[in-house]
Formats: structure tokens, sequence, C-alpha cells
């Protein structure tokens, strides 16, 4: 303070110097001149109110949806300037920022926004969204500096004087990657069907990234490879084995985000994350003892953090949040792409919500089908401390627990839960110890899962898991006999409060003497125990 305070007073007396001066020296108009020159000079000038354009996107036909996402990509390129009005985070954030003093303008329609941004587009590319043109045409979007426009709508965009500067209506996304892949930038795809015209196309275009959508496995791994190591592909797939397969065949990962929006307005509007909270140090696994820590699925899925996941009573508005602990999957990506929602997290959480990197780190990818591992583990590791985060859930296809060796090794990286495709818990909670670190596999399953009678699977139930763990053994930490982490699936329960009404019946059936614990206060307990060789058995 007293710095800033000496350094007014400098400049103060240093105006007041050169005024006296010039004012001897420049008689009447001249220095007059000269006096309101250091005056605008030198005077405090206001900070610019922040401003945001807000557009209701009700309503609007698919066309008129598409390009009014094309718009907001062009406009947010480089700042949060239009924001789409929408459900769960989207109005949180929305009046978040209306309280911190942000001037928020609603008065703008698609049209109307069209006419105050004219100046910032070059023209629009004309495509049918009823075929591959549409994703044809965001692709280019960005690099052109254009909108999205099926061509029923050029009679309009003419009247606003916009010319056509492309018509790609008959092509699909083969024969634009061969005619245009210089545009493309690397490192970045989507894909998403024409059938979501609005969502996530603002993100493509922004950051000029290809755009496609269930292509031959050929076509996808090669498009992947040939953008560059590590390369993330947002989005969803038809069926998600066959497109996590062929997006980890080319050495990228997938962000599911099929239905976000405002995803290219979210990553300018930064703020401070706080600390989340944690839990002290475990006690070690005491010789009567048995831990338990469940781990909520699905926290990569980047759109449902960005969407209903904070108000969903099954899930972080639970009444039963913060009773005990649990473990959330959380998309390291978030604390990147959506600052705002991150810390709205770790704002709100309490000292039982634990927090580990959803499937597989940087993104979901299956480590078995990969053929850059390593450098995706490497990548997988520096994303982890932006989002404060220490440990990571892998899913994997096709290998076993060794297959998370290069993670794991990873400096920041303090332990990884593993679970197969099918089922997660194939290996039944055995503990791989790789470089002093564990790596620790799913023991059981909280999921309504139908069985070919129709009757779903007792053993996946409540009571089911409360008795696998009540047969297991106490007192035997290190090889983690005594421990079982279980992974509630995410939308499953729904009629009977959520993931987190599935955690508390079990945890009422749970035997006496069973521990419920973090995933991080689990890798403490872990790291510390001593050899099992001489623990009570049960």
């Amino acid at each position: 303070m007293t710095n800033r305070s000496s350094k007014i007073n400098t400049l103060i007396y240093s105006t007041v110097d050169t005024a006296g001066t010039l004012r001897r020296r420049l008689p009447g108009v001249k220095s007059a001149i000269a006096l309101l020159f250091l005056w605008l000079l030198y005077s405090p000038v206001p900070a610019a109110v922040p401003e945001l354009w807000v557009v209701d996107p009700a309503g609007l036909a698919s066309s008129e949806q598409a390009l009014l996402a094309s718009l907001q990509g062009i406009l947010n390129r480089s700042n949060a300037v239009m924001w789409l009005r929408g459900r769960g985070e989207s109005t949180r954030v929305l009046e978040e920022l209306r309280t911190e003093g942000w001037r928020l303008h609603s008065d703008l329609d698609l049209w109307r926004a069209l006419e105050r941004f004219r100046p910032e587009l070059q023209g629009f590319i004309a495509c049918s969204i009823s075929n591959a043109s549409l994703n044809v045409a965001t692709s280019l979007a960005g690099s052109r500096q254009a909108v999205v426009a099926d061509r029923s709508l050029r009679p309009r965009l003419h009247a606003l004087g916009l010319p056509e500067l492309l018509d790609v209506s008959t092509l699909d996304e083969r024969a634009a990657w061969a005619q245009y892949r210089s545009e493309f930038r690397s490192g970045i795809a989507i894909h998403q069907p024409i059938a979501k015209p609005l969502h996530l196309r603002d993100f493509a275009v922004a950051h000029r990234a290809f755009t496609f959508f269930d292509v031959p496995a050929s076509d996808c791994t090669r498009w992947v490879h040939e953008l560059g190591p590590r390369t993330r592909v947002f989005g969803w797939g038809q069926d998600e084995h066959r497109f996590i397969t062929e997006v980890s065949a080319g050495g990228g990962v997938v962000i599911p985000a099929d239905w976000a929006l405002n995803l290219s307005a979210l990553p300018h509007l930064r703020t401070p994350l706080p600390p989340r909270p944690h839990r002290p140090t475990p006690a070690p696994l005491r010789p009567a003892e048995r831990a338990v820590a469940f781990v909520v699925t699905d926290g990569d899925n980047l759109q449902w953090l960005l969407n209903g996941f904070v108000d969903a009573p099954g899930f972080w508005a639970s009444p039963q949040r913060g009773h005990f602990p649990v473990t959330w999957e959380l998309a390291p990506a978030l604390a990147e792409l959506a600052p705002r929602v991150c810390a709205h997290l770790f704002r709100t959480a309490t000292t039982n919500d634990d927090f580990v990197a959803g499937p597989s780190g940087a993104g979901y990818w299956f480590p078995s089908q990969s053929p850059a591992r390593t450098e995706t583990a490497v990548a997988s590791g520096r994303a982890l401390p932006l989002a404060q985060l220490s440990a990571i859930s892998v899913l994997n296809s096709g290998g076993g627990l060794d297959a998370a060796d290069e993670l794991v090794g990873q400096p920041q990286v303090a332990g990884v839960l593993y679970k197969d495709y099918s089922p997660y818990h194939k290996w039944r909670g055995a503990v791989r110890w790789s470089g002093g670190k564990p790596i620790v596999s799913y023991r059981q399953i909280l999921w309504e899962q139908r069985q070919p009678d129709g009757t779903l699977r007792p053993d996946w139930l409540p009571a089911g898991v409360a008795d696998a763990i009540r047969n297991r053994p106490t007192g035997q930490a290190r090889s983690g006999a005594s421990l079982a982490v279980v992974n509630v699936h995410a939308w499953s329960f729904r009629d009977s409060g959520g993931p987190m009404g599935a955690i508390a019946r079990t945890i009422d059936l749970l035997p006496a003497g069973t521990r419920i614990v973090s995933v991080t206060e689990l890798f403490e307990m872990l790291q510390s125990a001593p050899a099992d060789s001489s623990a009570p058995q049960k």
C-alpha cells in the first residue's frame, strides 16, 4: 500500500511541475492545450464494465440453431462475447456474472445479433443441415470467419449484406479432409451428429476443429493420428466401445461433450480455483476393520458437469451429500475449459467430497489400445494439478492392471483405480504395485443391471454388495484384501435417490467395523500399511 501511495504522489508532483513549466513557456491557448493533454494523459481511465450478449435459442429452427452456434463461435474466439441461455450451469454462471457487475444484454435475437455483429463476419458457408455437409461447414467456418448457413437461409443472409463464400452442400467429411486439411487446427476434433445443430458447434468453430461423425473406423483412427499426438476429440459416438477404441488407436482421447452449450465462452471466464477440502490423514486399518470407498462414475462427461449434475437430487444436490465420504469422478479438463464450474464444485464441496480424474486421465481412452500410451500418460499427469487431482480412474479394454503402469509412473499421480470395460470389477480388488505406487482394481459394483429374465442382478444391488464386503477378511490393507472400491453407476437407481441414495442404503447394511473412506484416504492407507503376513484373518 505504501509503495502504491508513493508512486501516486510522485506522479501528481511530476504533473504539477510539468504543468507549471508549460504555463510559463506556452502562453494563452497553447498553454491550455498542453494542460488538457496532461490531464488526459494522467487522468485515471475508468475500468470498462465487462459485457456479454445473451441470446435465447428456444424456438429456433434447426437451420437457425446451426447459424447461431457458428456466430457464437466466431465472436468467442478470443473473449467471451456471446452466451446462449440454457439449463443447469449455464443459468448459474450467468447469474454469477450478473452479481459480479457484468452488463448482460438480453435484447438480441438471432437476426438482430447478425446485424449487430455483421462487421465480424466475412460471409457465410452454404450447406444442408440434413446431411454431412453441416459438419463440413462447421469445420471450415472458423478459418473462413464465416457463419454456417443451410441453403434455405441464403436470401436473408444476402439481405444482410453477407456474401456466400463457399457451397459445401454436396461434400461429406472425407471430401472435406482431402480438400481442406490445412485449415483444421491440430490436436483437436469434434465428433457430433448432424441431429445436434446447436450444441458444441460454437466450440468447433472457435477452435477451427475438424468436425465429423460415425465414419468408418479406419477414417476415424487415421484422422485422429494425423491431427497429432494426444488429440482431444470432443463429443460422443453411437457405440461407446467402438468409438473409444477408434480414437485410442489413433493416439487420442475423448472428452464427452455432445450436449455442451457455451463451451466457446466458458474458458474465457477465468476465476481462481479455491482449494478443495481434504480429510485428515487416516489412521491405519485396525485388525478387525475393513475399508470401503464409493466412486461415482461418469464425471469425465463434461456436458453432464455443465448441465444437470450440480442440481440433480441424486448427485451434487443430494441431501445426503456430506454425510459420508464419496469420491466423484471429475474431468481434469473442467478446470481448463469451464473454470467457474470447477470453482463452484470446490467451493461447495464438503470434507466428505473427494475427487479422482475420470477415465482415463486427460480424457477417455483405452491404454491397451493406444500406440501413444506413454505420451498420453504424460499429458494426463500434467493435467491433474490444475484441477487439484492426484489420482486417476482408468477404464481399459483388452488388457490388465499393468496397462496403468505409465500413468502411475507420472510424478503427479498418487495412484490409479482400475476397471475393465466389461465388467468393471473383472479383477475383483486386485492390487498391483508399480514404482512404489498402487494400482487398485474395483472390487464391487452398485448398478441396476438387468438379467435375461428381466430381474435385477442381486449381487450388484446394495444388499448384495454389503454381503460381499461382509465376507472379506479384516485388517489386511497392503494387499488390498480388506479394502473394497465400489463403482457406483451414475445412471442407475434413478427412482430411488440416484447413486447417493444407493450408497446410503449400502452403508446402512454394512457390517460393524467397516470404515467408509475416500479414494485419497484409501491410497494413503495403502502406502502406510505394513506387510500383511502377520495380519489376522477372518
